[in-house]
């Protein structure tokens, strides 16, 4: 287990003693030489010590808390394998997926190969029961990726292999985008070009937990969906004028960004609709009532008025 395989699987870790131990087994038990990277992020528990009871099988690198962006571009920076994957410290690699993925990229000559996951459900008390399996949607994914990713498709990082050269075109994952960082990398994937290829297999099982921080603090969730649909679209004007789909797709983003702003009461939900009326496009009706209404009476009160019309 060395840099040079041509598997990498990067663990970003921060505080997972419940759960790393079956994660770091998962990435091991595969049938293909990996290379296992743990980054422990500043972690203040046991997870550095559990984590290196699995030496030498995987090599493990230490630093402050800057979050699992940075783990993750120091696992990057570790690493010359061919193939890259990113594991949460508390998702799971079923056995043989990785060899499933290698298949699919030889035969499709994929940059980014997505495999099917299914949901472990945690209520926070060490009950887990399995949700629905999942997978993109390929005929969207298929008919224009930036499109499709920007607007709804998602996977969780441990169903998706990428290329080490589609890596470097990349860069690395967004600090700046510190819930939402997976889903933009996926995004800045496709719009540097990226072939993708769908491994039809059950690969991965990805964690539902309240712990989650997209569940623990839902306004900064809703802040980083606004800030990456506002980079998406820079990106996409400096291309060329906005299509129409573009313009649509931008639209969703700023509305979903606005609602979620608006529920959190957070202040940031003015800049989100202020991001679609610069579309110039037709504002939804919510936020034709919203706005005036919350500049006379105040975030919370509005919310509270709209509630009571059913709004």
């Amino acid at each position: 287990m060395n840099s040079s395989s041509s598997i990498a699987i990067v663990i970003p870790c921060f505080n997972a003693t419940a759960t790393l131990a079956a994660t770091i087994n998962s990435a091991l038990n595969q049938d293909v030489t990996v290379d296992v990277i743990v980054i422990d992020d500043g972690s203040t528990d046991g997870s550095l010590a559990l984590a290196r009871e699995f030496e030498p099988n995987v090599r493990i690198f230490t630093g402050q808390n800057r979050g699992v962006s940075h783990a993750r571009n120091v696992g990057i920076s570790e690493t010359t394998a061919e193939w890259i994957l990113f594991l949460d410290a508390d998702d799971l690699l079923e056995p043989a997926t990785i060899s499933k993925r290698l298949a699919t990229a030889e035969a499709s000559n994929a940059d980014v190969v997505i495999c099917d996951w299914v949901e472990m459900h945690d209520d926070g008390s060490g009950v887990i029961t399995t949700g629905a399996v999942r997978s993109v949607d390929w005929p969207a994914l298929e008919a224009n990726a930036e499109l499709a990713i920007a607007v709804h498709i998602w996977a969780t990082t441990a169903a998706i292999l990428y290329k080490r050269s589609i890596v470097n075109k990349v860069g690395g994952f967004r600090p700046d985008l510190p819930i939402i960082q997976d889903a933009r990398f996926l995004f800045d994937a496709a719009y540097h070009g990226a072939q993708f290829a769908h491994s039809p297999h059950l690969g991965a099982r990805y964690r539902v937990s309240p712990q989650g921080l997209s569940r623990r603090k839902p306004a900064l969730f809703w802040c980083d969906v606004l800030t990456n649909g506002q980079q998406i679209e820079v990106l996409w004007r400096a291309i060329a004028k906005l299509s129409a789909r573009q313009q649509i797709a931008l639209a969703g983003i700023y509305n979903h960004a606005a609602r979620g702003l608006f529920a959190s009461g957070h202040p940031d939900y003015f800049e989100a609709v202020e991001s679609q009326r610069r579309l110039e496009v037709q504002l939804p009706l919510h936020p034709r009532l919203a706005v005036p209404l919350a500049r006379i009476t105040g975030l919370r009160a509005a919310r509270h008025i709209l509630k009571l019309m059913g709004r």
